[in-house]
C-alpha cells in the first residue's frame, strides 16, 4: 500500500496496468468473437444460399440446357451447384479473415456456419418436409423426409450435400489462405493467415 501523496512501487503499477489491461481484454473478447467468427459465418450461409439460388435459376433457364458441364450427370455431382457455393463460400471466408487477420481456427469454424446449417437441415428433414412457408431455407425445396425413405437416402444426402461441398469448402479455403499468406510475404507484410 502507499500512503497518500507517495509514488506507487514499480510492482504496483505494473499490476494495476495488468488489472487494466485483462479488463478490457474481457470485455473485447465477445466483440472479437462476433466480428471474427459470428458474422463471417452467417455471411457464409446467405452467399451459399444466394449462389445456390442464382445457379437453379441459371439451370432452369434455356442458356444454360444448351451448355453440358463436366461431370454433372455423375450422382456424386448432381448437386454442383452447392459444391460451387460451398467453394466460394469458402473463399470469401479466407478474404475476410486475411482482411481482419483471424488466426486459422477462426477462419475455418466462420467457414464452417454453412456444413452446420446443412446438417440442421439434416435433422429437420428426418420427420418433416421444409413446409412451403420455409422454401427460401432450401432452394432446392426438398419434399421428402427421410424416417419414410431407406438409410442409404440419408447417406446419401450426407454424401451429395454435405461432406462433397464441405470438401470444396474447406479445399478452397485452404488454397486462399495459403495464397493470401504467400501474397503477402511477397509483399513484406505479416498476414494473419497463419498465426
Amino acid at each position: 500500500m502507499t500512503s497518500l501523496g507517495a509514488k506507487p512501487h514499480g510492482g504496483e503499477t505494473h499490476l494495476q496496468r495488468a488489472f487494466a489491461e485483462s479488463d478490457c481484454n474481457s470485455e473485447r473478447i465477445p466483440y472479437e468473437r462476433t466480428r471474427r467468427i459470428f458474422i463471417p459465418g452467417v455471411a457464409a450461409i446467405l452467399t451459399v444460399w444466394l449462389l445456390q439460388s442464382a445457379l437453379l435459376l441459371l439451370h432452369l433457364s434455356s442458356w444454360i440446357l444448351r451448355v453440358h458441364i463436366p461431370f454433372t450427370r455423375m450422382p456424386l455431382f448432381m448437386h454442383w451447384d452447392l459444391i460451387v457455393s460451398f467453394a466460394v463460400a469458402g473463399a470469401i471466408s479466407a478474404l475476410y479473415g486475411a482482411f481482419l487477420n483471424s488466426s486459422p481456427k477462426q477462419r475455418y469454424i466462420a467457414a464452417l456456419f454453412p456444413v452446420v446449417f446443412e446438417i440442421l437441415k439434416w435433422l429437420w428433414l428426418l420427420r418433416f418436409p421444409i413446409a412451403p412457408w420455409l422454401d427460401w431455407i432450401d432452394p432446392a425445396r426438398p419434399p421428402y423426409r427421410f424416417l419414410k425413405l431407406p438409410v442409404a437416402a440419408s447417406i446419401g444426402y450426407w454424401v451429395i450435400h454435405i461432406i462433397i461441398p464441405a470438401a470444396a469448402l474447406l479445399g478452397a479455403l485452404s488454397f486462399f489462405n495459403r495464397w493470401f499468406y504467400t501474397d503477402s510475404q511477397n509483399n513484406g507484410m505479416e498476414s494473419g493467415a497463419i498465426r
